[in-house]
């Protein structure tokens, strides 16, 4: 099997400076002002570990440098480099990548990045004529991943990797590329865009779908969730709330200027100690607080994912000091019945992290009404 690799080497790097993506060169230079580093080598290291001896009987074509050859050698790979691109990389060149690996004959495209990166990838398709005929597959690496496109983990992508080299492809499916406008989300808008649909391989177990939209619950379901999970705040602890209406309905309870899509720290006697923080930001506060601390997420409709899809403020440091114990779902009724009978699911850039929250979590799904829901990476 022929596969083709294209890796944007800046994919996630906002996510953790709190930016809400991670396009264009402005976007880049501040997330590194702030301390952020790449996230997209060690997803695709984590993929390779588990994808095994497998990959070795696959043919790697790929861009040349941090856009693909490195990341083959660095799994043990041989590979060969048919895209020289000059460093650093810009959007335009995983957009030629896509196209002259397409038109070698690729018989599946691998790439690694965010809802950017599969707009990329969709454009250099269209231009090879491949766009409806190369099956692609995204390895989860960005802040922005509403696409259909991605596998739902990088060690999802690692299994449907291993079953495609093993069984050779079958069915694909049209799966959506969206992608949402950066500086509305900065303005607290969600502008979401449809660019176009890309060939899956089918496995709805291991692919996250499209978000669904409109699953948000009332008005009056968000803030009975909201009184519900108020009610059981500690004063003295501290709570990292992340971002969606719902959780937005806590903080509007809480008397709390906060924010609708990014993560807010606030004591439980409603003291908002920091808005739309970083990832250095929670961490420092984290650090040295005496207290609990306490995760307060809600998952995409559809998809699923509490952790690791615009809320990578979040760290795997934070995730761990909090524990399943820390760690509080809410969630309306119709979000959960979105997943139809699906899993929630964790993403926190540590897999063996990950791991340790399988099984059931509660989910806050009324006022005073709770759920058991199964958890799995």
């Amino acid at each position: 099997m022929k596969i083709g690799l294209v890796v944007n080497p800046w994919a996630g790097i906002g996510g953790p400076a709190g930016l809400k993506g991670s396009d264009g060169a402005d976007s880049v230079q501040a997330a590194l002002a702030a301390g952020s580093l790449p996230q997209v080598s060690a997803r695709l290291a984590a993929m390779f570990d588990a994808c095994g001896e497998a990959a070795q009987a696959a043919n790697w074509y790929t861009a040349d440098g941090e856009m693909g050859l490195h990341a083959l050698l660095a799994a043990g790979l041989q590979a060969c480099a048919v895209v020289p691109v000059a460093s650093p990389s810009q959007a335009a060149d995983t957009r030629r990548a896509a196209c002259i690996l397409a038109g070698m004959g690729m018989d599946l495209l691998l790439f690694a990045g965010g809802d950017g990166t599969a707009r990329d990838v969709l454009d250099g398709l269209r231009d090879a004529g491949a766009m409806g005929s190369l099956p692609v597959l995204g390895v989860p690496a960005g802040v922005k991943m509403q696409s259909a496109v991605f596998a739902n983990h990088p060690l999802a992508a690692a299994l449907l990797l291993r079953q495609l080299l093993q069984n050779g492809l079958a069915v694909c499916c049209d799966a959506e590329v969206m992608d949402l406008d950066e500086d509305a989300l900065r303005r607290n808008q969600i502008v979401p865009r449809l660019y176009g649909y890309l060939q899956l391989p089918l496995a709805p177990t291991l692919t996250q779908g499209g978000k669904a939209r409109h699953v948000s619950g009332s008005g009056a379901q968000r803030m009975a969730i909201a009184r519900s999970f108020a009610e059981s705040m500690e004063v003295r602890s501290l709570y990292l709330i992340g971002p969606g209406s719902t959780t937005q309905a806590l903080l509007a309870l809480l008397g709390v200027d906060g924010t609708l899509l990014g993560v807010d720290a606030v004591q439980g006697d409603g003291t908002l100690l920091a808005r739309d923080a970083s990832r250095r930001t929670l961490e420092d506060l984290a650090d040295g607080w005496q207290e609990p601390l306490h995760l307060v997420l809600s998952p995409i409709g559809g998809q699923g994912l509490v952790l690791g899809r615009g809320n990578q403020q979040i760290s795997p440091r934070l995730l761990r000091a909090a524990g399943p114990r820390g760690l509080h779902v809410l969630a309306p009724p119709g979000k959960l019945m979105s997943l139809h009978g699906g899993v929630l699911r964790i993403d926190s850039g540590d897999a063996e992290l990950d791991a340790e929250f399988n099984g059931y979590l509660s989910v806050t799904t009324g006022y005073r009404e709770q759920t058991m829901w199964p958890v799995s990476v």
